[in-house]
């Protein structure tokens, strides 16, 4: 018994020892950040060895609000009666990129509070969720935030696009969620200290917290960063005129079904457009 206690603790401390190698060469060489256009910048970084399924590359768009709108969409405004997959919206709505919103109701009702263009597409309000993703200020002042509902209060009409969801970790560097052992894509949008989103998305499945780990200690600098929707929901599409990414699967479901990520309905999305 000893040396079985010994010899896991060693793997315990190994396992340590490795993670924290890994964030320390990441923040050391940085993210290699590709310029889409002034104010739009796109990489990607590895999450090894927090991965849990699938390719650890993980995606990430950092955005300039004061030359890039964020928008809220649903589907209920629009013509269709079924909401679009990730590459319907990205056509429909012309957008550089399309990434997925919170979580939604069984009936496609929005989790939470929802406001697309001025429009409160939903007016109930989360309990439980003390995040919320704003742009458009009707009074002026910084384009696009997350906001920690636990320090700040949103009023109507005071941002003209808001969607609501769940904080992964604050300003104090304090985890949100729970440590869960399910595994998931997921969707974050995080700040950094010069006010911009960064849009991280990965490509393979991850346990939150570990996920929240990994970005609150790593090389994105980021401040402060919320959930957005996970599992087969959890994509981003970027198109200029000389890139495009695409992470939507195939998504391996949790029975183990191969899902057509593409083809999974949205019925909320977060558009990056010009200004």
């Amino acid at each position: 018994m000893p040396l079985r206690r010994l010899s896991l603790l060693g793997l315990v401390v190994l396992t340590l020892a490795v993670v924290g190698l890994v964030l320390a060469t990441q923040r050391v060489r940085g993210p290699q950040w590709r310029t889409l256009r002034p104010g739009l910048e796109f990489t990607t970084i590895h999450g090894a060895p927090f991965c849990r399924r699938g390719s650890a590359n993980i995606a990430v768009l950092r955005v300039d609000p004061r030359r890039f709108r964020v928008g809220v969409r649903h589907f209920s405004t629009g013509a269709g009666e079924k909401p679009p997959g990730v590459l319907g919206w990205l056509q429909s709505s012309g957008a550089l990129a399309v990434f997925n919103a919170g979580q939604y109701y069984p009936d496609l009702s929005y989790m939470g509070l929802l406001v697309s263009d001025g429009q409160a597409i939903s007016k109930r309000r989360h309990p439980e969720y003390q995040a919320a993703l704003v742009a458009e200020p009707a009074g002026g002042g910084r384009k696009a935030r997350v906001i920690d509902l636990t320090d700040e209060r949103i009023e109507l009409p005071e941002w003209r696009e808001v969607a609501q969801s769940f904080m992964l970790f604050d300003r104090s560097g304090a985890l949100r969620v729970r440590r869960t052992d399910r595994v998931a894509n997921r969707t974050i949008v995080g700040e950094d200290p010069h006010g911009r989103l960064l849009v991280v998305t990965t490509e393979g499945g991850y346990k939150l917290w570990e996920l929240a780990e990994l970005l609150r200690k790593g090389s994105l600098d980021l401040t402060h960063a919320m959930c957005m929707d996970g599992g087969a929901e959890a994509k981003m599409l970027v198109r200029t005129e000389r890139f495009r990414y695409a992470s939507f699967g195939p998504w391996n479901g949790e029975d183990g079904a191969l899902m057509p990520g593409a083809d999974v309905p949205l019925p909320a999305v977060i558009t990056v457009t010009p200004r």
